[in-house]
């Protein structure tokens, strides 16, 4: 390689950009929240995460990140199938039930009117939700303090709630209500298959 094929490259970050940890800058992204159930009647376990992500499509799987010694990881190894309850905007009490350190286990603790049905399995689903995930665990991966599992879906099912809860800045929030689009020809949201790379 010639002099002048050699450079130095210097960072250029946009203006306005300031130096921040991983932790500060992904509190920035909005993501979705759900509460993981396992287990049935008095063992029922439940732990609030917004960490949840489709890692696959076929097969269909799912990773969540718990922090590595948490109830809710030994939880949800332990029972190898859980239920993700995709939050709607009206379950903010829920989700802040189940990320408290004392929730304890059962069906009692959040009310027994917020359950609504089961798996095959026996694992409570929390009604009134976006949606539902039945998975069963496939393995785990040491990722620093956490754990990150990977899960297969093996069933799913669409709620009637009109809108999820979203976690932006540590803070649960609500989603304006949809409008409907202004012209005929606005551009619809990509399907699934459409976001993902060519095979």
């Amino acid at each position: 390689m010639s002099p002048a094929d050699t450079r130095t490259l210097v960072a250029a970050w946009p203006d306005g950009s300031r130096t921040a940890t991983a932790g500060a800058t992904t509190r920035e992204f909005a993501t979705g929240v759900t509460v993981l159930t396992c287990g049935g009647d008095e063992s029922t376990h439940g732990v609030t995460v917004s960490t949840l992500t489709l890692a696959s499509m076929k097969p269909p799987m799912v990773s969540v990140a718990l922090r590595r010694g948490s109830r809710g990881l030994t939880a949800l190894l332990g029972a190898k199938t859980f239920v993700v309850n995709a939050l709607s905007d009206l379950q903010e009490s829920l989700a802040r039930h189940f990320a408290r350190p004392d929730r304890g286990e059962g069906l009692d603790g959040p009310g027994l009117d917020v359950w609504d049905g089961r798996t095959a399995d026996g694992v409570p689903l929390l009604g009134g939700a976006v949606g539902w995930l039945e998975c069963r665990v496939e393995r785990t991966v040491a990722a620093g303090d956490h754990e990150l599992i990977l899960a297969r879906v093996t069933s799913a099912r669409l709620g009637n709630a009109a809108a999820p809860l979203l976690n932006f800045a540590g803070t649960l929030h609500r989603v304006p209500p949809a409008r409907a689009p202004s012209a005929p020809d606005a551009a619809a949201a990509p399907t699934d298959d459409d976001t993902r790379s060519p095979r």
